[in-house]
């Protein structure tokens, strides 16, 4: 919990944030609701396509604890009533909001989500500085923070710097379970038909397939395998997308032709251990990054932001101690689920893709 000891240093900020994101605007949030006046250090957000995943239903607690859960009522934004899945077999299986506890999930404009919770969080006192940290130190005591413009000082670190995690892969131990990467494309909308908003997810030899109509009727379309499989081709994702059988009937049911843009990102499964150390706490992705399979990956953005600044402002050791034991706790978990449902697709056993996700090799 305590800052690295020592003297203080000139235009020292007693609390940085740094990345930007859901985790990094949430904990900046929160931090500046409590009282504090957190800097929060991140780039500006490219003006680019985001893509973004099914917010659970279970996220909706969390953003009404940080008084944000109004913004899911934007227009650009949908509700996600019913998924369809070809998983273990090539017969869709559907599941419908009716029957999820939770309530609906959220097809988000992760962009414009993003932007919506930066903006509460400097309204509420945060001070925002767009540049990128490119290293940090500990010199006399305090944090050091690179930057294009300069060097800035922190007596406290929340690192919310995605799976690159600055702070707590320099200062912790990163475990990486997966090579899983994303290809993704955005196909314009049709003009002649309006598409059934639906969201399918759909397994294949080399990995597997999401596809998601967005509120202004766009169709996002992302390939997960490991990115040093061949066939993992950014190049061929359209001509690779229209070979499936679920994806492919309903881009062409509905006139979804070349994509507007398409790029990769890297996905894989890892976490630090500890998420805590001395002056420091990784939240977000830079605490535990989940297969975009388990949706776990925003909620646990907002909850990691919010209970480590909890944390921080009760100056409470052992409920930080909680926070990265939670942390620990939420892998193990997640490691267990994600063999359980890997497993559970058995036609392509022997391909190297499910071969790995089944212990084989």
């Amino acid at each position: 919990m305590d800052p690295p000891s020592g003297h203080a240093a000139q235009l020292n900020y007693p609390i940085a944030v740094l990345g930007g994101g859901i985790a990094g605007a949430a904990a900046a949030l929160r931090l500046a609701q409590s009282g504090m006046r957190p800097v929060w250090i991140a780039p500006r957000r490219r003006d680019t396509f985001k893509p973004g995943e099914h917010l659970s239903g279970a996220a909706i607690p969390l953003l009404k604890t940080l008084n944000s859960d109004a913004m899911l009522r934007s227009e650009v934004h949908r509700h996600a009533h019913t998924t369809y899945s070809a998983w273990g077999s090539d017969t869709l299986a559907v599941r419908n909001a009716i029957a999820q506890i939770e309530g609906a999930a959220i097809v988000l404009d992760r962009g414009a989500f993003e932007d919506a919770l930066g903006v509460q969080a400097i309204a509420a006192g945060a001070e925002r500085i767009k540049c990128e940290v490119t290293d940090v130190r500990v010199t006399d005591g305090h944090w050091q923070l690179d930057t294009a413009d300069g060097c800035i000082t922190s007596d406290f670190i929340f690192d919310a710097t995605g799976r690159k995690a600055i702070v707590a892969s320099k200062f912790s131990t990163r475990f990486q379970a997966d090579k899983l990467s994303c290809q993704y494309a955005v196909f314009s909308s049709p003009e002649r038909l309006e598409p059934i908003p639906v969201t399918l997810i759909e397994a294949e030899e080399r990995g597997w397939w999401y596809m998601s109509v967005l509120a202004d009727q766009r169709v996002v379309v992302n390939f997960y395998s490991d990115a040093d499989l061949p066939g993992f081709d950014t190049a061929a994702l359209e001509e690779n997308a229209h070979n499936t059988k679920a994806i492919s009937a309903y881009l062409t049911d509905y006139g979804y032709g070349t994509p507007e843009h398409s790029s990769r990102m890297s996905t894989n499964s890892s976490w630090i251990a500890p998420a805590i150390g001395a002056g420091w706490v990784g939240i977000g992705d830079a605490s535990a990054a989940f297969d975009p399979l388990s949706s776990h990956g925003m909620t646990t953005a907002l909850w990691s932001a919010i209970e480590a600044a909890d944390a921080f402002v009760a100056q409470d050791r052992q409920k930080m101690q909680a926070y990265a034991d939670n942390v620990a706790k939420g892998v193990h978990d997640y490691l267990t689920a994600r063999t359980h449902v890997y497993r559970s697709e058995k036609r392509w056993e022997g391909s190297p893709f499910w071969a790995r996700r089944h212990g084989a090799r």
